[in-house]
């Protein structure tokens, strides 16, 4: 059965798509899938292992380029098409595949609802984790077990260069990752959270991220040396991923690493780690939204607990 999967951003919900998609290559039916991704992130469906050929979306590429994407799309001639992006792009581009068998979300926005069969909730506000509103994807195809936490281990991740902490150390290793695309979701006392376990001789602290700012004195700096399809070998090593609401998060929950997440203007009910409720995956909360608001001590006291 061959499958095309709409799903071009972003990082962290293409994480969260390739996560329901493993079911299919955990099944016993024999399933080709391929996926659309946006151009820069295809490096993470190719280490995942998941997709057996991508196909890129350049966003802001214009029309001409998005008809070639489809003509492309079309001479595969696919079984089914899933648009889990639910976009007016990407549903019109389901549509342009010239395949009658499509799914797509149910709370799609931009009338993409229009060109698809509705799968899933409809409800945008509801409290409903972000994985879960994917799963019902599924159901045509295959049976998900309950005991499936939807794990990944991104066979096709290799670092480039030898990854500190990977040899065995006498401390624990808890990686941080003090960046997001959004500002309001950085959590601002990451480096005094590493001083701080540094100091206490509790754990090495390597920090993990795209932009090297000021220095994280007796921590090991990976910020910007870790290209995307290496970044998920860096963390098979890490006892902790201490991260704010961020695709770093979605990876390391994603790899069943231990993470402590940290809230404040998103809801954790619906972005943190996943399967909620589980002891080695703790969120902190600000109480107002504000990620200032979730104090160092208050962090360290939990990063203690979990190591």
């Amino acid at each position: 059965m061959k499958i095309l999967v709409i799903k071009p951003s972003s990082l962290g919900d293409v994480i969260h798509a390739l996560r329901v998609v493993s079911v299919f290559r955990k099944s016993d039916q024999a399933f080709e899938i391929h996926w659309v991704i946006r151009k820069g992130l295809e490096t993470i469906v190719n280490a995942s292992g998941i997709a057996d050929r991508h196909f890129l979306f350049e966003r802001g590429g214009g029309l001409l380029k998005y008809l070639s994407l489809a003509k492309e799309l079309r001479a595969q001639k696919y079984d089914y098409v899933i648009d889990m992006q639910g976009l007016l792009r990407s549903a019109l581009l389901s549509l342009l595949c010239g395949c009658p068998n499509r799914y797509g979300r149910a709370d799609g926005r931009e009338f993409s609802t229009a060109f698809y069969k509705c799968i899933g909730p409809k409800d945008r506000k509801a409290q409903i984790h972000a994985i879960d509103r994917l799963t019902p994807f599924l159901d045509p195809f295959v049976e998900r077990s309950e005991d499936d936490r939807l794990t990944l281990d991104f066979p096709n991740s290799v670092a480039s260069f030898e990854i500190p902490g990977k040899k065995e150390s006498s401390m624990p290793r808890v990686i941080l990752f003090p960046e997001s695309r959004r500002r309001e979701k950085v959590w601002p006392y990451f480096r005094e959270l590493a001083g701080m376990l540094i100091d206490a001789n509790l754990a090495e602290v390597i920090v993990c991220g795209t932009q090297a700012d000021e220095e994280y004195a007796g921590a090991c700096d990976l910020r910007g040396r870790l290209n995307l399809a290496e970044l998920a070998d860096a963390l098979k090593n890490g006892a902790l991923i201490v991260s704010n609401d961020s695709a770093p998060l979605h990876l390391a929950s994603a790899l069943d690493r231990p993470v402590l997440g940290l809230f404040g203007p998103t809801e954790s009910l619906r972005y943190g780690p996943y399967p909620q409720g589980e002891k080695a995956s703790v969120t902190i909360s600000s109480p107002d939204g504000k990620m200032e608001q979730i104090l160092a001590v208050q962090v360290l006291d939990q990063v203690r607990k979990m190591i």
